[in-house]
């Protein structure tokens, strides 16, 4: 099931996925970009079979998550597609925003399709994999190009840790993103009014340095 919300579909200027976390809703992401407060923005958010993306940990092994991650990222898929309309909104408009096992997924979706999106808003999460993977992308890519990423998380957070957060920002600093991490003092696991500020900035910024043409 996928629901939408925003602009109707034919007059969006700019288009989004929202990934929610474990356990979570497209409802719960639908209620989160109404705080994001974006005009002229068509969101698109799609739901995980019984509430999860993958069954295990994020930092297990990827085989650990297979084939349940594979096929999230092809839902994934579809929904930056649907979201495009198609093709009607061009990749540089388009921005995933995921919140905690939905930012990881939005993580490794950035890794296996370079270049489908304009920016990735990662709440609390971080690249799928034990510590120490080589984080490549998918080829022919090479490089991100300067994909603008926003990376959040907390150093109290039991589910992601600190640690992982600055480990995957240096690894998409390192594939060529623009990667702005914040890591926030005690703040609980949950999208903080601190957090939606930014991420209402980054996504603006993509707006106007991609105009419509």
């Amino acid at each position: 099931m996928t629901i939408e919300a925003g602009r109707a579909r034919g007059s969006a200027a700019l288009a989004g996925v929202l990934l929610h976390g474990r356990g979570g809703t497209p409802e719960e992401m639908i209620a989160l970009a109404d705080r994001l407060g974006l005009d002229g923005c068509r969101w698109v958010a799609p739901a995980a079979a019984a509430g999860s993306w993958y069954p295990h940990r994020f930092m297990e092994p990827l085989e650990a998550n297979e084939p349940f991650l594979s096929r999230a990222i092809d839902e994934c898929h579809r929904a930056v597609d649907e979201a495009s309309e198609h093709g009607r909104i061009p990749s540089a408009r388009i921005v995933v925003v995921g919140f905690s096992q939905g930012a990881c997924l939005a993580a490794e979706y950035a890794l296996r399709h370079p270049g489908r999106c304009g920016a990735f808003v990662m709440f609390t999460g971080g690249l799928i994999g034990p510590p120490g993977t080589p984080w490549r992308l998918a080829p022919p890519a090479t490089t991100l190009g300067g994909l603008p990423v926003l990376l959040t998380g907390s150093d109290a957070d039991e589910w992601v840790p600190e640690a992982r957060v600055r480990e995957t920002a240096r690894a998409l600093t390192a594939l060529g993103a623009d990667v702005r991490c914040h890591i926030y003092a005690g703040r609980a696991h949950i999208v903080s009014d601190e957090e939606i500020c930014e991420a209402r900035e980054l996504i603006g910024r993509v707006a106007t340095t991609n105009p419509v043409i």
